[in-house]
């Protein structure tokens, strides 16, 4: 092969990766700095794209410019009220002045666990300035929106904008957790306690209505019953009054028959008499004949 050729080939070549060396790429979702000799001298910000640099010179570091989530570990504070409790939370952050981070924090690792840190510091001011009950109740929303806004500056040191703390869980430590587990139950008890006794109270006050309703409903059926039977005695008195003054000899002949029905009831009844007494005076052979009326 020719010299030349290959010398310029070889140039060709060198030149390609001086043109690579000499340029990166920004994503979209990133920011980048540009160290030269250890020093930052350039900062490529919100410009995604491809940008120059000088090839085996300069050094790129990539920042990256989405929300990013800290897992930090849990906490065990004391409450105003003098009550412990196991908090874990996170942060929610976004690197906005790249520069200012790489020159303070220079990577990830380094500013989250200071904001870790700050975090811990700033949840034992804010929950040892509140009772048990704030924490447990919609007014916890107020205290992380206090923790956001109290770690913000320590945020601002390295160029991080605190978008959000949240808290994941709030418990009770292990041997707290069976003393309040014990003392609900006892409550739970006596509550229970206390509504049963409750129902039995209204259970007997129901009853008792009831019985007094039942007593005067019966007393007034019985006295209107009574008043009915006597106003029906009364009106069959005057039929029958009216009956034996139209014609004595058949009221007398019927209430014989009603006296014979009483007193000769059952199969086995047996009389001992006259049969010529007054009891049976209409059997007899002259029974028919009517009698004459007295003058």
């Amino acid at each position: 092969m020719n010299p030349r050729i290959t010398a310029s080939i070889v140039v060709v070549v060198l030149l390609l990766i001086v043109a690579y060396s000499a340029t990166f790429f920004v994503h979209q979702s990133q920011n980048a700095v540009v160290v030269r000799f250890g020093k930052l001298v350039d900062t490529v910000e919100n410009d995604p794209g491809l940008h120059w640099r000088i090839p085996f010179v300069d050094h790129v570091t990539y920042v990256d410019r989405r929300v990013i989530n800290i897992d930090a570990p849990s906490f065990e504070l004391l409450t105003s009220d003098q009550k412990f409790l196991v908090v874990s939370a996170y942060v929610r952050y976004q690197i906005t002045d790249a520069s200012k981070f790489y020159r303070v924090a220079r990577e990830e690792l380094t500013a989250e666990r200071r904001l870790v840190v700050a975090l811990n510091e700033t949840l034992r001011d804010q929950i040892g300035s509140a009772p048990l009950r704030d924490i447990l109740s919609d007014k916890r929303a107020n205290i992380m929106a206090n923790v956001t806004k109290v770690l913000e500056p320590a945020g601002d040191v390295f160029g991080i904008k605190v978008v959000d703390v949240r808290f994941k869980r709030v418990d009770f430590p292990q041997q707290n957790s069976e003393a309040v587990y014990n003392r609900m139950r006892t409550q739970r008890a006596q509550e229970a306690t206390r509504i049963r006794e409750g129902g039995k109270a209204r259970g007997q006050e129901i009853r008792a209505q009831a019985d007094r309703d039942r007593t005067v409903l019966l007393a007034n059926t019985q006295r209107d019953a009574q008043i009915l039977r006597g106003a029906g005695d009364a009106e069959a008195t005057k039929i029958y009054n009216e009956a034996f003054s139209r014609d004595p000899e058949f009221f007398d002949l019927y209430r014989s028959l009603q006296a014979m029905r009483t007193g000769l009831t059952g199969n086995n009844t047996t009389f001992v008499g006259s049969p010529t007494g007054d009891f049976f005076r209409y059997f007899e052979q002259n029974q028919g004949a009517p009698k004459k009326p007295q003058q």
